[in-house]
């Protein structure tokens, strides 16, 4: 990172909330040009909604309570009890496997049925309704479409130990998830922004595809000191999920990135690393294999922090970005023009601004500095 950058960076980390008063936050200058995307998108990491715990979340617009019964099943519904409107999220609890609404305790079973009231009379024909949710990466998403339609495909599972956590910030900020999505194709910021070093990079993503794959080698990563190789995969418009393996089969470092809107312009971007050991330098057999989950989320919390200062030049430039929907790319841009086209399928109408895809030629797909 460039050491200008810095003071502001770390202003940005400390309050969570970003407020320079030398510049106004994009949302605050102009009506957003982008409308919400369709799709998958993260409320909290996995640890956030533990059994019993009833949570608040925003999105596109609305808000979602998200809660954890007693034997561990996850639910997402609106925040409004259909009785007389309170609002599950304030005052509302778990008990056993229903969720309780604070004010006259009308409950509601994991199907979102009315089983009791809170005065001994049988339940009124009431349900809850649901938004569908899944579980994938230590994260927890929830599915939007403009139109109500269902989903409409399935989060990708990568290979990790779920035992283990992420060690995770959020960050409320100005923005669009297209645009945060984006970093994973604008392959022109690593050295300009990140200052990266001997940067080999490629992947495209493919027309129809919920999901794309950038696989990368750099040197000046999270990883000091040696040259780093990890692959992206870049979940809708909603997740960028890194993966690296260490050397020797030391293990693997996950970090994802999640932009969920939240209102027209802001959105909430979770951060999370997670180191995961297969065993402790120098520590033989079952001694050094039981060692080294508590090292890893030790280890965790530390590259957290490390990896916050890079994300945080990101989350600096978003905050105050204004969308072009006519860029004008340069050569070593990446294939920004590409990923804007594949990004429309995430729309119920067509945003407008679309970038052709380049010509294919040899070596299309790499970065050239």
């Amino acid at each position: 990172m460039k050491p200008h950058l810095k003071p502001l960076v770390k202003q940005l980390l400390n309050a969570r909330r970003v407020s320079l008063p030398s510049a106004a936050p994009a949302d605050s200058l102009r009506t957003p040009s982008l409308p919400y995307p369709n799709g998958w998108f993260c409320l909290a990491f996995t640890d956030e909604v533990r059994p019993g715990s009833v949570t608040t979340r925003p999105l596109a617009g609305t808000e979602v309570v998200l809660y954890r019964t007693a034997k561990g099943v996850l639910r997402a519904v609106p925040p409004r009890c259909p009785h007389l409107g309170a609002h599950l999220g304030v005052g509302g609890s778990v008990e056993g496997e229903d969720i309780v609404c604070p004010f006259h305790r009308f409950a509601f079973d994991p199907a979102g049925t009315c089983v009791r009231t809170g005065y001994d009379k049988p339940p009124p024909k009431a349900s809850l309704a649901q938004y569908p949710v899944c579980e994938a990466n230590g994260s927890i998403y929830v599915w939007w479409h403009a139109l109500g339609v269902p989903p409409q495909w399935e989060v990708p599972v990568f290979p990790m130990d779920d035992r283990q956590p992420y060690s995770h910030d959020t960050f409320d900020i100005a923005g669009h998830p297209q645009d945060v999505i984006e970093n994973a194709f604008d392959w022109g910021h690593l050295p300009a922004l990140h200052g990266l070093k001997g940067l080999d990079i490629e992947g495209a993503p493919v027309a129809g595809e919920p999901t794309s794959t950038v696989t990368a080698t750099a040197r000046g990563t999270m990883m000091r000191g040696f040259r780093q190789s990890y692959t992206l995969t870049v979940i809708g418009l909603a997740t960028i999920a890194a993966r690296t393996v260490l050397p020797r089969g030391a293990g693997t470092l996950y970090v994802m990135l999640h932009a969920t809107p939240t209102s027209p312009g802001r959105i909430q971007l979770r951060f999370g690393t997670k180191l995961e050991l297969n065993g402790i330098p120098g520590v033989p057999g079952a001694v050094g294999r039981a060692a080294a989950m508590p090292v890893a989320r030790l280890l965790s919390a530390v590259l957290q922090r490390v990896a916050s200062v890079d994300t945080g030049a990101d989350l600096l430039m978003w905050h105050y970005q204004e969308h072009v929907e006519h860029p004008k790319l340069a050569k070593g841009d990446g294939p920004i023009g590409r990923y804007r086209q594949w990004a429309q399928q995430f729309y119920t109408e067509p945003t407008g601004g679309l970038m052709p895809p380049r010509p294919p030629r040899a070596g299309a797909g790499r970065s050239e500095e």
